[in-house]
């Protein structure tokens, strides 16, 4: 399973009433492939600046993929990394457990910069041109799932309920477990290092992940089903770089079956600062 909820428990259903307005509502990702790109990255990591800005690059130059960065904690010795987090490195943990490809005898699919696409087909994040090549050969696959998303906002914009309506495509997803995950991301956000590999550099981050929610459901044909989060903003967030990165997986074999990304709203401020 890629994400086990008997060891985190950090998906909910939320119902509540909000004050807001709707940003984004009934959006189908039925009919074209979006694809997940996951970066597991640190800022405590020589080499991952540079899978970065690949990841910064495909995300910016192909609509059809949906790219998230996930920093790891098992590298916040000396420098502590202000988007770590113990979640991640389980998330990563389970696609090593769940790989049954060959992989790296030292390494396995636990290391940084390291990259997944659609939860399936693994690259070393330092190699963009293999990851263009698993990124359209994933493009080609017909989607498993529908997502409709319907994203509200409270009047202050501090808090926000997601819903999404899943309902699977293929009858091959019936009776199964599935994963049906929220990343609220942030894009651009500069950090001044202090120690450790990136000691005096400043990096921006491309799409670090804020908050990680999910749920565990089991979808029949014809069925769709309602799954709602609830986020709550930083005021220091920049709002005009949020988005909602959301998808739905195979819990036991990390194929994801559609993915899609919901923008949180639209103003004007500068890039956001993390870190001490």
């Amino acid at each position: 399973m890629i994400i086990r909820p008997k060891i985190v428990a950090c998906a909910m259903i939320i119902v509540c009433a909000f004050a807001a307005a709707v940003m984004a509502q009934g959006r189908s990702s039925a009919g074209k492939r979006l694809v997940l790109v996951e970066l597991f990255t640190s800022q405590g990591c020589d080499m991952c600046p540079e899978a970065e800005k690949n990841l910064g690059a495909i995300g910016d130059g192909n609509r059809g993929v949906a790219p998230v960065a996930l920093h790891v904690d098992y590298f916040d010795r000396p420098w502590k990394d202000p988007f770590s987090a113990r979640l991640h490195s389980e998330r990563q943990m389970s696609y090593h457990n769940t790989y049954k490809g060959p992989k790296d005898p030292s390494l396995g699919l636990y290391y940084t910069p390291m990259m997944m696409v659609d939860g399936l087909t693994h690259v070393n994040g330092r190699d963009p041109a293999r990851l263009k090549a698993a990124v359209a050969a994933a493009r080609q696959k017909p989607p498993g799932v529908s997502i409709r998303t319907k994203l509200v906002t409270a009047a202050d914009a501090r808090k926000a309920v997601l819903t999404l309506t899943v309902e699977p495509i293929s009858d091959r997803l019936k009776g199964r477990e599935q994963l049906v995950c929220a990343i609220l991301r942030e894009d651009q956000v500069s950090t001044d290092v202090k120690s450790g590999e990136n000691a005096r550099k400043t990096l921006t981050n491309r799409f670090p992940t804020r908050k990680l929610q999910f749920e565990t459901v089991k979808l029949e044909p014809k069925k769709p089903r309602d799954v709602a989060f609830d986020f709550t903003i930083d005021p220091a967030w920049n709002a005009t770089n949020l988005a909602i990165v959301v998808f739905v997986q195979d819990a036991a074999t990390g194929e994801v079956h559609q993915s899609a990304v919901v923008d949180f709203r639209k103003t004007n401020s500068e890039p956001a600062k993390a870190g001490p």
